[in-house]
Formats: structure tokens, sequence, C-alpha cells
């Protein structure tokens, strides 16, 4: 019996505890195929806006994203500091996935028709989650007194959204909303709070460390929803079946390379690089990355509109959210690089660097203001987003040659 009980806790452990992490974990195959459901899910968010670009329509896709972000991000903190490689963690990953898929199929009208088994799709999602942060304190008494809280209030911001099956469906999106709050808004109270408690406060300052791993994680997100503009691009080009014209081709062109320009920024800037160790720029960091996610997918759905309409001139929600969502990117972009430990000879580097991405993220903007065809917005929006991309290089070439001299 003992030699049986010494196998199934092998495969079957207890959730990790804080003062176990470490800070060369490598993210797992796992963690991999986890982010790799939500692909589908945010392409059905993002073409849905593609095809209802309108004011109502965007603040429903913002608000459905909220709710993709939150899941991501929830299961994705649960494994960085609680996962283990044994068939426990597995089996409740798997389980979070069947929950993401069900969410997927249903997200296309999921504050219409299909809001019911959306609900429950979710729901179920955050019952699963509300039981593993429930373990956690049960196996680990010095998390419990921060355990215990935030499990009761995910639990009634679970009931909630499951509760919102049985009221009508104009009365639904309001318990969602409520929901989703108390959900957002839970790791900042638990990060925010002080404690007389010695133990208590020594795991806040640890979860004030964010880890390699977590930071690899959104950085993983971000290449998720980048895909999405490829996807925008290639949905777009099928549009057209085989009568790609020249015209059509280079607006197709021009949209994948505001991905490519996205994708260098970020990844010159931000990426690989651990928030400061303090409650503000966490949070900021943490958080910032929502934004910047639904704005990255906006720009797939808002480059797909283009090139669906490539000779024409766009129309003015078209063009907004094309030009509306790359600058709030790359405000986001611009904020992030405050949030993040630099290298002391790179403050000065990155004091410019903040100016240009901000002066690129205003010039783009303006362009909603110019009504021009797809080729023509596209373009001007490349134009203004190489300034940054271009001072990333020169930086990049002018550290590499101090290095090499030194």
């Amino acid at each position: 019996m003992n030699q049986f009980k010494e196998h199934y806790r092998k495969w079957w452990q207890y959730p990790r505890r804080l003062d176990e992490q470490s800070e060369h974990r490598s993210v797992s195959f796992l963690e991999l195929f986890y982010d790799l459901v939500y692909v589908v899910l945010i392409a059905e968010l993002a073409h849905s806006l593609a095809e209802n670009v309108d004011l109502k329509h965007i603040l429903q896709y913002a608000f459905l994203f909220s709710i993709v972000w939150w899941s991501w991000f929830n299961g994705t903190l649960y494994i960085d500091l609680h996962g283990n490689n044994d068939i426990r963690t597995r089996v409740f990953t798997f389980l979070q996935m069947i929950c993401v898929a069900g969410m997927a199929a249903f997200a296309h009208d999921a504050l219409g028709e299909s809001s019911i088994p959306f609900a429950l799709a979710f729901g179920a999602f955050q019952l699963t989650l509300t039981f593993l942060w429930w373990r956690v304190g049960v196996y680990d008494p010095v998390h419990k007194k921060l355990a215990n809280p935030y499990t009761l209030a995910f639990l009634a911001a679970t009931l909630l959204f499951l509760g919102s099956v049985f009221v009508p469906l104009s009365a639904r999106p309001y318990l969602w909303v409520v929901s989703v709050l108390i959900s957002l808004l839970l790791p900042i109270r638990m990060l925010s709070q002080q404690s007389s408690h010695p133990d208590i406060q020594e795991a806040i300052e640890k979860l004030l460390t964010i880890s390699p791993a977590l930071v690899e994680r959104f950085g993983l997100f971000t290449i998720i929803v980048l895909g999405e503009i490829v996807v925008g691009v290639v949905t777009g080009l099928n549009h057209h079946h085989y009568h790609v014209t020249l015209y059509t081709g280079g607006t197709a062109l021009a949209g994948i390379l505001i991905g490519f320009g996205l994708w260098w920024v970020y990844f010159d800037f931000v990426s690989h690089r651990q928030p400061k160790k303090n409650r503000t720029a966490v949070n900021a960091w943490v958080y910032l990355h929502l934004p910047l996610s639904a704005g990255i997918a906006a720009v797939g759905a808002g480059i797909l509109s283009s090139i669906e309409l490539p000779s024409e001139v766009l129309p003015a929600e078209v063009r907004w959210l094309l030009t509306a969502s790359t600058a709030a990117v790359l405000i986001c972009i611009r904020i992030l690089m405050n949030t993040i430990q630099i290298k002391p000879q790179q403050r000065e580097g990155y004091r410019k660097g903040r100016q240009i991405v901000l002066v690129s993220g205003i010039a783009i903007a303006l362009l909603g203001f110019i009504p021009l065809p797809a080729l023509g917005l596209l373009c001007a929006t490349l134009i203004f987003l190489l300034l940054p991309i271009l001072y990333g290089v020169q930086a990049w070439l002018r550290d590499m040659i101090t290095q090499e001299q030194k």
C-alpha cells in the first residue's frame, strides 16, 4: 500500500509551492499546446469583427477579447506558479483546453444566439480554475490566506457568469461585465495588499517577481495574435478567389509587412525583459498586454476588411479600426518600455526609443482622418512604423559594435 501511495503521489503531485519556484524553468510542450488552442478562439473574434466593423461590434469585440485574455492569463499563471510535470497538471490543463474549444465554437455570436453555450463553456473553465486555486490553499498553508479570498471572489465571478443563462438575453451582458471586472481586478487586489504576517508578505513579494518563463509565455501569446494578421491577409486574398490583381497583391503585401513591423517593435523593445519589481510596474506590465493583444488582433481584422476593398476609399469605420488599433499597439509598447528592467547603459537609448514609438503611434492615428484607399493607408502606416524599427536596428548595431570593441 505504501508503495502504491508513493507511485501515486509521484504522478499525481500536490500543486507546486511558491517557495519551490525555479528561475531556470523552461516553457513546457504542454504550455505550448495550451496556447495553441487559443488561436481558434481569437480567430473567431477577429473574423466576427472584420464582418461587422462598427462601434457596437468593436466594443463587443473588446469585451469578449477581455474574457479570452483573462482565461489565458489565469490558466497560464496557475501553471507557472503551481504546475508540475505530472498527470494531474496534464489532466486539468486538458480540461481547460476542452472548455476553450467550447468557447471558440460559440464565440462568433457569443453575445447573441450562442450566448448560453458560450457562458456554459466559460463557466466550466472558471470552475476548473476555481478548484485548482482552492487546492493550492489546501496544500500550501502559507499561501492559504492569499488563495482562499482569491478563490471565493473567483467563485462569485464564476457563479455570476453561469447564472446569466437564467436571465433574459438583454440582461445577460451586464452580469458578464460584473463577473469579468471582478476577475480582472483580483490579481491587482492581491498584489496591492500589505500583510503584517511575514510569510504572507513574503508570498506577495514572490508573486511580484515575474519569472522568465512567464515573460516567454506573454511573448508567445503575442506571436499568436500577430498570426491573426497573417490569417487576415490570407483570408482577404481568398475573398478575391483567383482574381488577384497587382493592386490587391500589393495591398496584401503591405498588410503582412505591418504584422512583421509590429513583431519587430515589440520583440526589440519589450520581449524577454522582466518587469521592474514593484507593484505598479508588475500590474502595468501584465495588464498592458491585454489592449496590446486585442489591438494586434484588431489590426488583423482591419487588414482583412481593407484587402476586401482594395481599390476603393476605405469606409471611415474600417480606416479608424486599422489606424486606431495600430496606434494603440504602439502606445502600449511605449508604456511597456517604462515597466521593464533595462541595463544602465541602455537608458538613454530607451528614452529616445520611447519618444520615437510614441510619435509613430500618434502619426498613424492621425491617418484615420485622411480618406485613402487600402493600399495608400497601409503604405502610409508602414512608413511611420519604420521609424521605431530603423531606430531599433541602429541601436542594436551600435551595441554590437561596442561589445566587439570591448
